[in-house]
């Protein structure tokens, strides 16, 4: 969104606090299919909240991650890349119809929704819909230090920057048939996203075809493992384990994972409705949200989707980050399953073993969003 340009082929980049996830895509006549895709892991603190602490650990693995990809190859040096979450800002503002200069009327706006300063951020826009007394204008906007940390570490990687995106449109346009090949039908659905990422959340609702506000939430699935291991007195990598494994089964370790999971969903429940309810006081004509979708890595909680469909009484599924690709998609992820295994002595005092398979695709859901965007651009 701040560097904009189209390249016929680009790689998706999703940086994070904890890795860093590579997707590059290729269209072939109506099918879109998976070239290469990745993830390596960080060294915790290399990246914080957004911010490149040790610009140099975080090159090394990048530039190993493109050389050599879990599956398939990388063979273009574009990359569309995706800027914080936390550290960026979307908005959707009404514009009332008026002879002043548009940029400048932008520009107010910002300054009345946007908590810092305009001189210290990039920001771009684009008319969403034009109506008939109004312009409803989609807004992002970032620090300028943040998109310029992010612009060198692409460079000295020795990649040219096709686009740097805000986190939220990636996901939308890789969950949503409405963010594919456009129409001219406006869509009558209305969806709350939630990303449940290992450092933070965010939430995402996407009405009439656009982002009418993204919020990042402080919940995180690290902090929920460092609660297990805590509790439970086991090692960290144990906890992840025993979280991937035993989910909301109360069957399971006793029911304390249950329990540590629990205490975390129901906060989360109380976020959503707290957006939920801002969203309906600002935006009621929009009207209401017509169904959750749940993506992220930590979306893979066991029965996650039933309690918070439950709790909040609106239809609640994971999310598909294939939307748009080829189905054979489905088996070149299944390849890069994780197998968990746990000795339920490390939290049952057993012999027995515990084991699961996880799917990796909802992690990925940011980095195919990316490697779509130039696709779509391109086709429409």
């Amino acid at each position: 969104m701040f560097i904009s340009k189209i390249s016929e082929q680009s790689f998706g980049l999703d940086i994070s606090d904890l890795s860093l996830k590579v997707v590059q895509l290729v269209k072939n006549k109506n099918k879109i299919n998976i070239q290469a895709l990745g993830q390596v892991n960080l060294p915790k603190g290399v990246i914080d909240n957004g911010i490149i602490k040790d610009k140099e650990i975080v090159l090394e693995n990048l530039k190993k991650l493109i050389n050599k990809p879990k599956l398939g190859f990388i063979d273009t040096d574009s990359v569309v890349a995706c800027l914080p979450e936390t550290k960026t800002y979307i908005k959707l503002i009404e514009i009332n119809k008026n002879p002043n200069n548009i940029n400048d009327i932008i520009q107010t706006e910002i300054e009345k929704n946007i908590p810092i300063s305009v001189d210290d951020m990039y920001y771009d826009w684009q008319i969403i819909n034009k109506l008939e007394n109004q312009d409803l204008v989609l807004i992002g906007a970032a620090p300028k230090n943040i998109v310029n940390s992010h612009i060198d570490l692409l460079k000295s990687a020795g990649l040219s920057i096709s686009a740097l995106e805000v986190e939220s449109m990636a996901i939308c346009r890789s969950l949503l048939t409405e963010e594919g090949f456009k129409t001219s039908e406006e869509s009558k659905n209305n969806y709350c996203i939630i990303d449940i990422g290992a450092k933070r959340s965010s939430l995402i609702i996407y009405s009439k075809d656009t982002i009418v506000l993204s919020v990042s939430i402080p919940i995180s699935g690290d902090e929920a493992t460092e609660k297990i291991a805590e509790t439970l007195e086991i090692k960290k990598d144990q906890a992840e384990k025993a979280k991937i494994i035993c989910g909301l089964d109360k069957t399971k370790a006793q029911g304390v994972v249950n329990k540590i999971l629990s205490g975390m969903i129901n906060d989360l429940t109380d976020k959503i409705k707290n957006s939920m309810d801002f969203y309906i006081e600002n935006h009621e004509h929009y009207g209401p949200i017509n169904k959750i979708i749940l993506c992220g890595g930590g979306s893979n909680i066991k029965e996650l989707d039933q309690i918070i469909n439950k709790s909040i009484g609106i239809e609640t599924i994971l999310g598909n980050p294939l939307t748009h690709l080829n189905p054979e998609s489905v088996e070149i992820f299944k390849k890069i399953e994780e197998k968990h295994n746990l000795k339920d002595q490390a939290i049952n005092n057993s012999n027995n073993s515990l084991s699961t398979n996880q799917s990796m695709n909802l992690s990925y859901t940011t980095a195919v969003g990316l490697a779509l965007r130039d696709i779509f651009i391109a086709d429409n």
